[in-house]
């Protein structure tokens, strides 16, 4: 799997997602401030704890402990904004969200790492280990994550603002091409590590799916706790719930140079489709009962 075409690929997706942004809708961001800072809070700072402790809790080992935090410090995936009008969730708020936590990555997932590799220096891990754990790039991750995200997806967000009309016209190639690249990379690096993931799968795959109800789970809960309405509730779980799996394959491998840590993110591209499914029929009949009830009362 370590090969250029890898990074070229995640830019090429990071770029699609650009050219869905009209920069125009960040100024409805002012009429739901609440749901913004709720939806970052949750995704920014709630997930990549709930990784960790998950990972403290099922005494992974470290590479896949490590796994499991990059993928929660990840960003919003490429296909959250389809979704969350499929769930009947804001689509604003949505592309927002996306936009805010990809153009954040390379901030936050260099600071989860370091903080997952302080919690995980457990005295029980050999020198060996603990060396090849600490020997991991601070400045490179952070340069990598800004060169195969922040910069194609700010390329995007430019060529949508001066060229609209040629951006919405090939945007469904586009966005068909992002796709298509984001199953290669999932299905090339489950294949890959498809002997690590059968043979740890007992742990790793309980601690994937306990963190995807969890994400989903607590991103229900902030938003009870902001009053948020249903709309907005919806579309932060369906953002918490799916991350960017390619971004975070793409650091376990390129960046950091170890297979083992794709293991989590792999097994979580699966699992993550299942729940998303489960939330879009939540959301669209929460939200007809509730508009059913609106209309009622009118």
């Amino acid at each position: 799997m370590n090969t250029p075409l890898i990074p070229l690929g995640l830019a090429v997706i990071m770029i699609t997602v650009g050219f869905s942004v009209n920069l125009r809708e960040f100024g409805a961001l002012r009429q739901n401030v609440f749901g913004l800072c709720a939806g970052l809070i949750a995704q920014v700072m709630i997930l990549p704890i709930l990784a960790l402790s998950i990972a403290l809790l099922l005494n992974l080992e470290p590479l896949h402990a490590m796994g499991l935090v990059i993928l929660a410090a990840a960003p919003g995936g490429i296909t959250s904004n389809f979704l969350s009008s499929l769930a009947r969730g804001k689509v604003a708020l949505s592309i927002s969200l996306t936009i805010l936590t990809n153009m954040l990555a390379f901030l936050t997932i260099p600071v989860f790492l370091s903080i997952a590799l302080l919690v995980l220096a457990v005295p029980d891990l050999n020198t060996s280990s603990q060396s090849s754990l600490f020997s991991l790039p601070f400045g490179r991750v952070v340069l990598g994550v800004l060169v195969i995200c922040a910069v194609p997806l700010t390329l995007g967000m430019t060529l949508r603002h001066f060229f609209p009309h040629f951006c919405q016209t090939i945007l469904k190639q586009a966005r068909f091409v992002a796709s298509a690249i984001f199953a290669a990379i999932v299905i090339t690096s489950f294949v890959t590590e498809w002997e690590t993931i059968s043979s740890h799968w007992s742990v790793i795959g309980p601690a994937v799916i306990l963190l995807n109800c969890l994400s989903i789970g607590s991103a229900l809960v902030i938003s009870r706790l902001f009053s948020l309405s249903a709309q907005d509730a919806i579309t932060i779980a369906v953002e918490c719930g799916l991350q960017n799996v390619a971004l975070a394959l793409v650091i376990c491998q390129l960046l950091l140079g170890n297979g083992a840590l794709m293991v989590p993110a792999s097994i979580y591209a699966l699992v993550m489709n299942v729940s998303i499914l489960a939330l879009i029929y939540v959301g669209q009949n929460l939200i007809t009962s509730q508009d059913t009830r609106s209309v009622d009362r009118c």
